[in-house]
Formats: C-alpha cells, sequence, structure tokens
C-alpha cells in the first residue's frame, strides 16, 4: 500500500494556512480561471485566422505561420523558467506581471500595422501566457482548502479544455463577421476581468532555491533548436536535421546538469514519481489526439459537407459544450469511481468518436458527424480531471509552480506533435485520405492514454474522497 506523509518546505505555508475565505476566495478563483481562459483561448483560436491576415498583409504561408509559431514559441520557452521565477519570488507577483504583459500585448496585436509588429507582440505575448499557465493551478491550491482541490482543479481542467476546443469555432466566427484584428481584441476583456480580481490573489512564496540561469538558457536554447527543426522540415531538410542534432545535444547537456543539482531547474525530481510521469505521458497521448483532431475536422467537414469557414465553426461547437458538460460530472463521479477507471473510459470514448469521423463515409450527412463530435468532447471532458488530479496530487504542494509548468508542458507538447503529425500526413496523402488517416492516428492515441491511466498503479488505489486533507506521495 502507497503511503502518505505531508510534505512543506521552509517557506511554505503549513497546509492548515491553505484556503482563503468568503468574497476573496471567490474573487481569486474568477482572476485564475478569466486569466486561464484568455491564455488558452488566444493560443487556439488564431490558426483560423492565418489565410485571412496573409491576405490582408500580403504573405506567404510560410511568412504566416510565425504569428502563431512565435506565441508557441515563448509559451513553451517560458512555462518552466517562469514557474521557476514564481517558486522564488512569489507566485502572485510572477502571476501578476505575466497577466500585465499578455493584456498588453493583445493590444499591440489588435492595433498591429505591419507583420514585424504583429509577430514580436505575439511573441511578448507568449511569455506573458506561460506565467499565467504554469502559475494557475499553483495558486489555486493556496486560494482553496485541501478538501476542495478536486473540484478547483476539475474547474481549471473544464476552463483549458474547454477554451482549447472553443477558439476554432470561435475565432471562424470573428473572422467572418469582421477584420483579424478583432480576433486578438477577443481576449482583452476577459484579461482585463482577472486583472481587476488579482488583489484577492495570496502572496505565497514556496522556495527559497536560487534561481539558475544557465540551465534556463540550455532549456530555451533546447526549445528554440526543436521548434526550428520543425519549421525547417518541408524546405530544409539538411538545416532541420542539424537543428534537431544539435537541439538533442543540448538537451542531454541539460538533463545531466540538473539530475545532480539538489535544486533542479528542470524538475527531474518529479519525473521521478512514476505516478506524475504517468499523468504527463497520458496528457500528452491524449493532447495529440486532440491537436491532430482538431486540425482535420475543418478540412472533413468542408470536403464531405462542403461548409463555409463559419458553417465549420458552428459544427465544430458541440465539442467545447460537451467538454463543458462533462468536466463538472466528472468531478462528482471522483467520489465514487477510480481515477485510472475514468481516465481510460475517456480515452475510450473520444477514441470511438474520432474512429467514426475516420470511417464515415463521404456525404454522410452532419447527423453522424455530430455524434461523433459529441463523442470526441465527452471522451475528453471525462479524462483530463482525473488525469490533472493525479498529477498535482502526486507534486508536494511546494512543487506545484514546477508541476504545472509540465502539465503545460505536456499540453504544447502534444498538440504540437499532433499538428506536425497531420502536416506530414498532408503532403504525402490527397486530403480525403490525410483527414481519415489522421482521425485513426488521433483515436489511437486515445487509446494509448486511456491504457497508460489504467495501468498507473496510484490510480487503482482507491476513488478520490475529498473530504479527506490533502496528502501527497512519498517516495
Amino acid at each position: 500500500m502507497t503511503t502518505f506523509i505531508p510534505l512543506i518546505s521552509a517557506g511554505a505555508a503549513p497546509p492548515a494556512a491553505v484556503g482563503l475565505m468568503g468574497a476573496r476566495r471567490i474573487l481569486a478563483i474568477a482572476s485564475v480561471l478569466a486569466a486561464m481562459a484568455a491564455a488558452v483561448l488566444d493560443a487556439s483560436s488564431v490558426n483560423v485566422a492565418l489565410p485571412s491576415i496573409a491576405r490582408s498583409l500580403h504573405l506567404t504561408p510560410q511568412q504566416v505561420i510565425w504569428v502563431a509559431t512565435a506565441y508557441q514559441t515563448a509559451l513553451v520557452m517560458g512555462l518552466l523558467p517562469l514557474a521557476a521565477i514564481g517558486e522564488r519570488h512569489g507566485y502572485r507577483s510572477t502571476f501578476i506581471a505575466g497577466l500585465t504583459l499578455f493584456v498588453g500585448c493583445a493590444a499591440l496585436c489588435t492595433l498591429a500595422p505591419n507583420f514585424a509588429w504583429l509577430v514580436g507582440a505575439r511573441f511578448l505575448q507568449g511569455f506573458g501566457a506561460a506565467a499565467i499557465m504554469a502559475l494557475g493551478v499553483a495558486l489555486l491550491r493556496q486560494i482553496v482548502k485541501p478538501a476542495k482541490l478536486g473540484l478547483a482543479i476539475g474547474w481549471n481542467a473544464m476552463t483549458v479544455a474547454f477554451f482549447t476546443a472553443a477558439g476554432p469555432s470561435l475565432g471562424a466566427s470573428i473572422v467572418a463577421m469582421g477584420d483579424w484584428h478583432f480576433l486578438f481584441a477577443a481576449s482583452l476583456p476577459v484579461g482585463l476581468a482577472a486583472m481587476c480580481a488579482t488583489p484577492a490573489l495570496p502572496n505565497v512564496r514556496e522556495s527559497s532555491k536560487p534561481f539558475d540561469s544557465a540551465s534556463v538558457l540550455l532549456y530555451c536554447a533546447t526549445v528554440a533548436t526543436f521548434i526550428a527543426a520543425a519549421a525547417l522540415a518541408n524546405s530544409r531538410l539538411t538545416l532541420s536535421i542539424g537543428c534537431a542534432v544539435c537541439g538533442l545535444a543540448i538537451a542531454t547537456r541539460l538533463f545531466h546538469r540538473e539530475r545532480v543539482r539538489g535544486f533542479p531547474f528542470l524538475p527531474v525530481d518529479l519525473l521521478r514519481n512514476k505516478s506524475f510521469a504517468a499523468s504527463i505521458g497520458a496528457s500528452i497521448c491524449c493532447f495529440i489526439c486532440q491537436g491532430l483532431g482538431l486540425l482535420a475536422l475543418p478540412f472533413a467537414l468542408h470536403l464531405r459537407l462542403g461548409t463555409s469557414v463559419f458553417e465549420t465553426g458552428i459544427l465544430m461547437t458541440p465539442w467545447p459544450l460537451a467538454v463543458l458538460l462533462m468536466t463538472p460530472l466528472t468531478t462528482k463521479l471522483l467520489g465514487r469511481v477510480n481515477s485510472g477507471r475514468l481516465c481510460a473510459m475517456g480515452g475510450l470514448c473520444l477514441s470511438i468518436g474520432l474512429g467514426g469521423l475516420a470511417i464515415i463515409p463521404r456525404h454522410a450527412g452532419i447527423p453522424p458527424h455530430l455524434m461523433c463530435v459529441i463523442a470526441c468532447g465527452f471522451g475528453f471532458g471525462l479524462f483530463q480531471t482525473p488525469n490533472n488530479r493525479n498529477m498535482f496530487l502526486s507534486a508536494p504542494i511546494n512543487r506545484s509552480a514546477s508541476a504545472g509548468g509540465l502539465q503545460g508542458t505536456a499540453r504544447l507538447a502534444g498538440q504540437t506533435i499532433g499538428g506536425l503529425t497531420f502536416t506530414f500526413i498532408l503532403g504525402l496523402l490527397p486530403i480525403a485520405a490525410a483527414t481519415r488517416t489522421g482521425f485513426a492516428i488521433a483515436a489511437l492515441s486515445a487509446i494509448l492514454a486511456g491504457v497508460i491511466s489504467l495501468l498507473n498503479r496510484d490510480l487503482q488505489q482507491h476513488p478520490v474522497n475529498d473530504d479527506q486533507p490533502e496528502q501527497h506521495h512519498h517516495r
């Protein structure tokens, strides 16, 4: 049987001190979730506007893709460094600084007169989003009492899942109704609302460990070289391979450096926890299938049903709505069904929806497509909450920011792998065959996510009881 003991570091609040009360708690939760919604929505809604931006600014497809790539690059670069900064200098101050940068850059993107301005603002905005995503759950873990942690992680999972899936639909609707500049303004009201509620956030500083600038530089160099390798894969293969080899060498050096450090910047200590590592792996697989599915779906709908951009966005909307409906139910089920089985059922439901999209015949009509899209949303919502809850409860409370950084990195890694996989398939096959192949690979990835969760020993111990105090695995 697994042994549990609370882990508290020097400078960390003891469990009894965790949790705000009354109106302050409500405002603090609203601030975190609104900021998370703005960051995720901005990341997921831009892709549908890229053709419009290219036409408006007279750009080639290879150029305009940097509007999305610049944001994603900064986001991946910033997640773990900003988690480390938050642990050293305070969650609240780092979160507010990131939120302020995000909102300011959203305004700059809205006013962007040219391509260079837009890409530069998007890059800086990505760092602001990284602070939000890395520290959001770490703050929630201090805002709510331990008995309500499962519910809080459910809220966060629902927010991330819903706005990740809703982004393309909302983006298509905005672009269909107006200029692409309005797309970047969409996150401003939500971000400003989050800023107004930030005075309610707790002021938590979990660690006094030194900040390792050398490891941060190695990490950023690793991310930059791998992204460059992916970007050059279709045009300059030799240079792409060289970047990948260089990135692998830097990553190896970083891993060996961090493995022997007492206070590692790269959270290798968390990855030694088998339960945490399994949840990270399952999350990557789940977001691979989500990234593949949401990229292949617009092509499939347009090809099979002849839908416009706006109509495609409407037909994709049931996915996020199903996520929204399923997540609160999943949170309640956590007290009756163990997390591994819930994750496995979610992976199975997601794979059924994606598999159905792979085999639906052309011109089959709207109803079968909608049924499969709804199944995907239900499966995604059923999987994410228990997987994320296990991920955070497998980490000590004083490592919440690092756990949040790894969670965000897993999500982005999965979405990026899914996107690159579909791009590669499009280069090999006709569109009709590429969409079916993409859905089939996504369905297999969903099954793999469920199997990993089902084999995770800690998820099979017993159903979650959120009436018990928060505890952490000790190995």
